[in-house]
């Protein structure tokens, strides 16, 4: 595979497929109906702007940040509960005349989840995690934590560098002790050993086996940077294409819809992107010549709006077995 040539090296600066795409989830239902998470409403109040500008914004966490551990960690743990829980009922008919139901592990289990789900939203007020946000108006990368040796600060008074001092690196490392192995792009500055803090690893999907999940990913990042251009027609912009001014202006132009993306259930748009992905495969990632922008996305795929999930009992049964089972907000 072509793309192998660019293992262990900076990745280019340039867009060759340049049919980007990133889905985005319709919080709507969420915020409606919070379940058991009395506190979920704090989820959504970002007082930074860099987490909630994303016609300017693009954030990644950075580093060995111990608050993901405390996010993942209980998750994790009430997950594998719930896995034993559900084991000890399935036994239950070969339970013999002495065995008897587990009860105090049912309650642990639920009563760790509800404890859990409803801190998530406390401990995001408690302290920012370590994140690094790419600033397409300014052209800088900032991080929300001290580096050392940086000495420009941002607006928010944060360290930051100038993205062409950034660079990306393909690479392929072991993610278990079984010998699993997955493929990462790495992005950093050029002078790692300088400022070896701003290093952040980018998990572009569950499990990376195919490189090219990560040069969409730089792509995509690649082309929102460049602020000469309006931003890429994909879910993650809709609602933000206004606040960008040479976008609106490429959209006023474009005859583009208000709304196209926000019409689609998650759903179809996760099979575009498989769609794009079938694609992407088969080109020539070193040789092949840069590909024309979908910027008319309407005139390819249309919206089944019909699909979407709407606020019945089916979605509030989802979403409370997701909170009492994994702790999942």
């Amino acid at each position: 595979m072509s793309i192998l040539k660019y293992l262990g090296g900076a990745l280019p600066r340039k867009t060759i497929f340049n049919n980007f795409f990133k889905e985005k989830l319709d919080f709507k239902l969420e915020k409606k109906f919070k379940g058991v998470c009395l506190l979920h409403h704090w989820l959504f109040e970002e007082k930074k702007i860099y987490l909630s500008d994303s016609q300017r914004f693009q954030v990644h966490s950075c580093g060995n940040d111990g608050w993901r551990a405390l996010t993942l960690g209980p998750m994790f743990l009430g997950f594998v509960g719930s896995l034993v829980v559900a084991l000890d009922i399935m036994l239950i008919p070969f339970h013999g005349e002495e065995d008897t139901f587990h009860w105090w592990l049912l309650y642990l289990v639920l009563s760790w989840n509800l404890l859990f789900l409803n801190l998530m939203p406390v401990w995001g007020r408690i302290r920012t995690p370590n994140l690094a946000y790419f600033d397409r108006l300014t052209g800088k990368v900032g991080y929300t934590f001290d580096i050392p040796g940086c000495d420009e600060r941002d607006e928010f008074g944060n360290c930051c560098f100038d993205w062409q001092d950034m660079k990306c690196v393909l690479v392929n490392q072991s993610i278990d002790q079984g010998g699993s192995r997955a493929f990462f792009p790495v992005i950093s500055h050029k002078d790692r050993d300088k400022y070896p803090q701003t290093k952040m690893t980018i998990v572009v999907t569950e499990l990376a086996q195919n490189p090219i999940y990560c040069l969409l990913f730089w792509e995509r990042l690649v082309r929102f940077m460049d602020n000469t251009k309006a931003l890429p027609d994909i879910p993650e912009y809709e609602g933000y294409r206004h606040l960008d001014p040479i976008t609106a202006e490429f959209d006023k132009h474009n005859n583009r819809p208000e709304v196209y993306w926000r019409d689609m259930s998650f759903k179809q748009q996760t099979e575009i992107y498989d769609e794009l992905y079938a694609e992407a495969y088969k080109i020539d990632w070193y040789n092949d010549a840069p590909q024309p922008e979908i910027t008319k996305p309407w005139q390819r795929w249309t919206p089944e709006p019909e699909r979407k999930e709407t606020l019945n009992w089916k979605y509030k049964a989802k979403r409370l077995f997701m909170q009492l089972t994994c702790g999942i907000p």
